[in-house]
């Protein structure tokens, strides 16, 4: 179960064509993957975001994965870029929750103070949403402060890290650092943050592989499948 993708075509820098598109979810089918969550950015990174388009696209692309695989399913989302007013624009529906629940998809600056991030937290939970932090491992403010993750957990952050963070050698610092924060028992999801068919594919099966030579199958399945179907649900983790 994928929640983090750029799938839906013409929205974001993610797949260009519907044929991509469908490429793309080939390529996540033979990985293993069932459920897709489509996030096109929203925010900063994506000023000429059509919602009514986008979510629109969403459903053409759904109906055209259901008659190629049955049984794959795709919602609608958002990567949204952190800012102040952020809020607002979910309660508007202007952004978008993952398939409608309270669970919110959050991206930061690589360089963005911990502070802010905090505060972000913050504020979305006191909203009655739960935000959900991409790719953990590229925050400056975050890496190797262990402490710091757990205590955006307790104020109600879940934490996602990016399938190829966990394809690196032993050397890798980023592999190294997302390897600690599984051991730790610090990660919620991982997801592929794909974009297109080469540089940046729906990757899945070898990190998890990796992953359960990392930790144990059971917190593995927890992270990449029964997390997920809470989300799917509704239902806080």
């Amino acid at each position: 179960m994928d929640i983090h993708t750029h799938i839906v075509p013409g929205i974001d820098d993610g797949a260009s064509s519907m044929d991509e598109a469908l490429k793309m979810v080939g390529m996540a089918y033979d990985e293993g993957i069932r459920v897709i969550v489509a996030t096109p950015h929203y925010g900063l990174r994506n000023p000429g975001y059509d919602r009514d388009k986008a979510v629109k696209t969403c459903r053409q692309l759904r109906d055209k994965v259901m008659e190629i695989h049955g049984d794959m399913k795709v919602y609608t989302g958002n990567e949204i870029y952190y800012y102040p007013g952020i809020v607002e624009d979910l309660d508007k529906k202007k952004a978008l929750t993952i398939g409608g629940t309270g669970y919110v998809l959050i991206e930061f600056s690589v360089k963005e103070e911990l502070d802010v991030i905090t505060n972000a937290v913050r504020s979305l939970v006191m909203a009655g949403y739960r935000p959900i932090l991409a790719h953990v491992e590229r925050y400056e403010s975050l890496q190797k402060k262990l402490e710091e993750i757990k205590r955006l957990i307790e104020l109600g952050a879940y934490i996602q890290v990016n399938t190829n963070s966990f394809m690196g050698s032993k050397f890798d610092k980023r592999t190294a650092w997302c390897t600690r924060l599984l051991r730790e028992r610090c990660i919620h999801f991982v997801a592929s943050d794909c974009h297109n068919c080469t540089s940046r594919k729906p990757l899945m099966k070898t990190a998890v592989q990796r992953m359960i030579a990392l930790s144990d199958e059971e917190t593995v399945e927890r992270i990449v499948h029964t997390n997920v179907l809470k989300i799917v649900r509704n239902q806080y983790i």
